[in-house]
């Protein structure tokens, strides 16, 4: 019988060791998204603010459009605001692929608690996710209503003085995880 109960409960170690792992997984998902929407974000603002020049140029709109990099410092700071509210803390933070790639490392702080196993009190868990912002579009050109933005979806005529008229981030990036 005392057998049995201390096969249980070593189980039950092993699914809590999971439990927290899993967290540590959710948390570095979620926080290398958040670093990815906040890079995302920043170039669409910087698109915006090209698009809405009475004289911009297609270079001026390629940039941000194309994937321009915008650094780790903001991203990564609101990976780690994220990594935080999800019981961990960014031990890593690195863009790459041009700043369209984040790869985010967390450990928990959670950790597996005291069992029957010696050691395990004080054990966490460290996960690793990469998040990818993928370019919609391909290009800008002048065209016979001013400059046309080529994207997946649609083509866009590009009229600063047309609010409504302009792309939404959505229509120019999408953000997910790279398996």
């Amino acid at each position: 019988m005392t057998g049995l109960l201390l096969l249980a409960l070593t189980f039950f170690v092993f699914a809590q060791a999971a439990v927290v792992r899993s967290g540590a997984q959710s948390a570095a998902d979620a926080a290398a998204l958040a670093a990815a929407q906040e890079a995302r974000d920043r170039m669409f603002g910087d698109f915006l603010e090209a698009a809405r020049e009475e004289d911009s140029d297609p270079e001026d709109i390629e940039g941000p459009v194309g994937g321009d990099d915008v650094g780790d410092s903001g991203p990564c700071a609101a990976a780690a605001r994220l990594a935080a509210s999800n019981d961990a803390v960014v031990t890593s933070c690195e863009s790459g692929e041009g700043g369209t790639a984040y790869t985010v490392v967390v450990e928990s702080t959670a950790t597996v608690g005291d069992s029957v196993i010696p050691g395990t009190e004080n054990q966490t868990a460290t996960a690793r996710a990469t998040a990818v912002i993928g370019v919609l579009c391909d290009g800008v050109e002048e065209g016979d209503d001013g400059l046309e933005l080529r994207c997946e979806e649609r083509d866009w005529v590009l009229d600063p003085d047309d609010e409504d008229g302009l792309p939404e981030a959505r229509d120019l990036f999408e953000v997910y995880l790279e398996d």
